[in-house]
């Protein structure tokens, strides 16, 4: 039993059993890869920034309105105005979509026909485009499931139809990624296939290679999304692709250094186990030395905050998975396979003697200044024009996307930034329906609109973008001195009737009426008077002809009596019609008497009247006159900017349409507001960030000391995220580079103990990089027109050739190490012998990187272009610097001074000189014992042995 367990651990199935079971737990515990893209592969944004502050806000907004996200419903008539046969058609489709607003999860509708006052911010100016907007619950559904149903349900005949978001289009970013993502994979790890068969032409090593790149992938893959799925780990929509790239490059890589040692000692005729031990011991530091520094250097990554650059931490530990099974699963097939792995050729090649970087080398030895000023000019340039514009936007890489058109429609038909709207939210402690807070928050509104870069804004006292006329000073005092000029038109009319009644009194007319009265009463009195003589004598001559009549009987007497009585019948009623007269006479003199005591009254009050009437004629001509003088100062405060503030009485605060708008831009508690800000560029613009900022600061320094001074402004939207991206981003790129350069620069220092010789190779390899860069910048704008990359794209190409430095310079480091000759003895031949295996490491990365170009992505593209560029420019000038740093470093401090600044050669020692020979005859000794290759300083140029020999040291720098 134990020969048998010492056989199974002989040949190494233990390890083999344990790595499979690793892959079967990792396939089985898998989930899904396009749904973790899907939620968590957008950038997790820090707590305290400002967009989670805003979801925060709208989640507790109340109205119906918590977790919501608004989305757009666009109508478009793309051969001009919309027709009335259309816009009932589109009333229809929106009707419908309110019947069934419960099944789609929509909280809220907003059309120019129940909300008329935002009618200018959803119907463009050409009239060719509406918008709807749709308030829709998060816990509905999938943005992908919510944004089909609802294209389906609005769809309209003869128009375009398009339903868009800035969510809708992140989603959609996601899906095109994780449709070429599996695309990605299966090219790149068949590339690799077809790589290792080139340079083994074999079918089995290639096989063997395939395997580890897959299983090491699985494992590495199902970690990450179950972290990111069961402990929220950060996450990127690019993890997938990032880590097969990073994995597949070192598998490639490390198998290829095993391989190669592996049938240099089975053709020997050694034992394939003892052969897979052989190389296991000879290449376990290089492999443990290159697995650590990529180790160390991503897996720091996991330090810092932004969710992006954390993600890369997984790459960390997908180099040590793949270090472990570099040495531990590959050598389980070689042990038992052993010359059979190299089927069908199973001879070995012979090899040949490549001196490209032997060349290259050459030149730097012989002439360092003049090869490094050669470098320098040639890659140079492209290094410092260097350029650091990215692209914010996730829509760059997107295709024909019906979310993305509606986007491109609002831009053309309502202006760029429509689609991708700031939004402000203004908290405060005290309710916002009064005139106070109202006023501050509309002229919070005009201040933002002013500003560059602003194309509109909207708020509760501005809900369609422009001020309500009637809600301002000057529209209110218009009204005012229209009715203030009726007024003074009326007060003259009154100054003109007081005038005319204080003529038409005619108070000397009434005075001389008052004198015949006067004159009538005393003609009445004079009447009454004689009346009453009169009377007394007829009473008189009565009653003596009474007397007369009643003593006198004769005829005579008799007919005069008959006549007396006659006459006495007369005086009786002329008695009494004189009697009647006087009673008429004392009456007519008693009203005559009455009127003339009344009409002198009547002008007395009439003489008071007029003199009333003259103090009120001089009252309203007072009173015009400051009318006058208000009505002019009333004009010059309406043509004034005091008159362009907003003043909302309790009766227009408490009108519907206003009541509408609050209910639109606040919250249920009416303590919370927002404004919607439309910029005139894109969130991807380079001064987006720089505008956000400055609006920011304009609006903290609008209300300070004013009621509102307290408020929280918490600003939202994609542009904002965008912003917020490119802050985090911007701040945390640089120490990105830095702890990962650093990391890697340190640990080459430690592996090939040279501080200098290290920090040429190292800033050899940056200025690779940034020209890589900025040609790659060069050729995208020359083939796409678009020169500015998607911000990951510094991000995704740091990984291949973070691989590229690490493997290539670590390779030079062991062989600089492990030499005992001087510097100048090792330089030639060591540089040579690296060369010999670089060009497979370069075939390795540039094949490596190319299934990345089945995506049809830019971005991926972009990431591709960098790696081949820097791999190319890096291998040419990592020998000639090399070289020649390398010479420059021993020969500078063995000149004095004064000889290197005049440029005299210093005089020689000829006993100095033969012993050096003497050393170097005995260093090469040293070398051709240590079986190290035999070219060394003696096949150099002739030009090249003075420059040897001009040395007063053998040591190391």
């Amino acid at each position: 039993m134990q020969e048998r367990i010492r056989k199974l651990h002989h040949n190494r199935i233990f390890a083999l059993v344990f790595w499979l079971v690793v892959v079967f737990a990792a396939i089985v515990t898998l989930p899904n890869v396009s749904t973790i893209i899907q939620y968590d592969g957008q950038p997790q944004l820090a707590n305290t920034s400002q967009p989670v502050k805003a979801t925060q806000i709208r989640n507790n907004w109340g109205r119906n309105l918590n977790g919501t996200y608004t989305v757009n419903a666009v109508f478009n008539n793309p051969e001009g105005a919309l027709t009335n046969k259309q816009l009932a058609a589109v009333n229809k489709s929106v009707s419908e979509l309110q019947k069934r607003s419960n099944y789609y999860g929509i909280q809220k509708i907003t059309t120019m026909t129940n909300t008329p006052t935002s009618k200018p911010q959803l119907f463009s100016k050409d009239k060719s485009t509406e918008v709807v907007q749709l308030a829709v619950s998060h816990n509905q559904g999938t943005v992908r499931q919510i944004t089909e149903q609802l294209k389906n349900q609005i769809s309209t005949i003869g128009l375009n139809t398009y339903v868009t978001s800035p969510e809708i289009i992140s989603d959609a970013a996601n899906e095109h990624i994780s449709s070429f993502t599996l695309i990605v994979i299966l090219m790149t790890l068949l590339i690799a296939l077809v790589a290792m068969g080139i340079l083994f032409a074999s079918i089995i090593a290639p096989i063997i290679t395939f395997l580890a790149i897959l299983i090491s992938y699985i494992s590495t893959l199902s970690l990450a999304t179950n972290l990111a799925y069961h402990w929220n780990f950060a996450y990127s929509e690019y993890t997938p692709i990032f880590l097969l790239l990073g994995i597949s490059l070192f598998t490639l890589l490390t198998s290829f250094w095993f391989f190669r040692e592996l049938r240099n000692l089975v053709d020997d005729g050694m034992e394939s186990q003892a052969a897979t031990s052989k190389v296991i011991h000879d290449l376990g530091y290089r492999i443990l030395i290159s697995t650590l520094s990529l180790t160390i250097a991503f897996g720091s990554l996991m330090l810092f905050d932004f969710s992006t650059i954390r993600a890369f931490g997984v790459l960390g530990i997908g180099f040590a998975i793949t270090g472990i099974a570099s040495v531990s699963l590959v050598p389980v097939f070689s042990g038992m396979l052993g010359a059979s792995l190299f089927w069908p050729k199973k001879t070995r090649p012979q090899l040949k003697d490549h001196k490209f970087w032997h060349n290259l080398a050459r030149f730097g030895f012989w002439q360092p200044w003049l090869a490094i000023v050669v470098v320098l000019f040639v890659v140079g340039p492209f290094a410092l024009t260097y350029r650091n514009q990215l692209n914010y936007n996730n829509t760059q890489d997107i295709p024909n996307n019906q979310a993305v058109q509606g986007a491109r429609v609002l831009s053309a038909h309502f202006g760029q930034g429509k689609s991708t709207p700031v939004t402000l939210y203004v908290q405060a402690d005290q309710r916002l329906d009064n005139q106070d807070q109202l006023f501050q928050l509309d002229n919070l509104t005009k201040k933002l609109r002013a500003q560059p870069g602003v194309s509109s804004v909207t708020s509760v006292t501005q809900p369609g973008g422009q001020p309500i006329t009637q809600y301002y000073v000057s529209n209110q005092l218009s009204s005012l001195n229209e009715n203030l000029t009726g007024v003074v038109g009326q007060l003259g009319t009154v100054r003109n009737d007081l005038k005319s009644d204080s003529i038409n009194l005619r108070q000397k007319t009434l005075k001389s009426e008052i004198k015949r009265l006067k004159k009538l009463t005393s003609q009445t009195n004079n009447l009454v008077s004689d009346s009453g003589t009169l009377e007394s004598s007829l009473q008189t001559a009565l009653s003596r002809s009474s007397a007369v009549g009643s003593s006198s009987s004769s005829k005579k007497v008799t007919s005069y009596i008959n006549q007396l009585n006659k006459v006495n019948t007369e005086l009786n009623t002329a008695l009494t019609t004189m009697t009647a007269l006087s009673n008429d006479a004392s009456t007519v003199n008693t009203d005559a008497s009455a009127a003339h005591s009344n009409l002198s009254n009547y002008a007395e009050t009439l003489k008071a009247v007029n003199s009333s009437l003259n103090r009120s004629r001089k009252q309203v001509i007072s009173m015009q006159k400051s009318l006058n003088d208000i009505y002019l100062y009333l004009g010059g405060l309406q043509t004034s900017e005091a008159a362009k503030s907003l003043y909302l009485s309790p009766t227009q605060i408490a009108s519907g349409d206003f009541q509408q708008s609050m209910v639109n831009f606040t919250d249920e508690k009416v303590k919370a507001t927002y404004l919607t800000i439309t910029l005139k560029q894109e969130p991807n613009a380079q001064n987006t960030a720089k505008t956000l900022k400055h609006l920011k600061t304009v609006a903290t320094s609008q209300l300070r000391g004013t009621s509102l001074k307290d408020a929280k402004l918490t600003f939202a939207g994609q542009p904002v995220v965008a912003a917020t991206i490119q802050s985090q981003y911007q701040h945390d790129l640089p120490r990105v580079l830095l702890l990962v350069l650093g990391i890697i620069l340190v640990l080459l220092i430690i592996f090939s103990r040279s501080l200098v010789q290290s920090t040429y190779w190292f800033l050899t390899f940056i200025l690779s990089g940034l020209a890589g860069y900025q040609l790659t910048h060069l050729l995208m704008t020359w083939l796409t027109g678009n020169g500015v990359f998607n911000w990951q794209v510094p991000l995704l190409a740091f990984v291949p050739l973070t691989v590229l430095a690490v493997v290539e310079l670590t390779q030079l480091a062991l062989s600089y190490r492990l030499n005992d000759a001087p510097l100048l003895d090792w330089l030639l031949p060591g540089i040579k012998e690296v060369g010999q295996t670089t060009r497979h490491s370069l075939f390795i990365i540039i094949t490596g990187v190319l299934g990345l170009l089945a995506a049809e992505s830019q971005v991926l593209t972009a990431v591709t272009l960098i790696t081949i560029l820097t791999a190319i420019i890096f291998n040419l000038a990592l020998p000639i610097i090399a070289a020649s740093f390398g010479k420059l470093s021993v020969t500078l401090p063995a000149k004095k001074p004064y000889e290197f600044f005049s440029g005299k050669p210093k005089k020689r020692n000829p006993h100095r000189r033969k012993r050096r020979k003497t050393r170097s005859r005995r260093s090469r000794s040293r070398t051709r014992r240590s079986k190290k290759p035999a070219t060394d300083v003696s096949s150099a140029s002739p030009t090249e042995t003075p420059s040897n020999s001009d040395t007063s040291t053998e040591s190391k720098d």
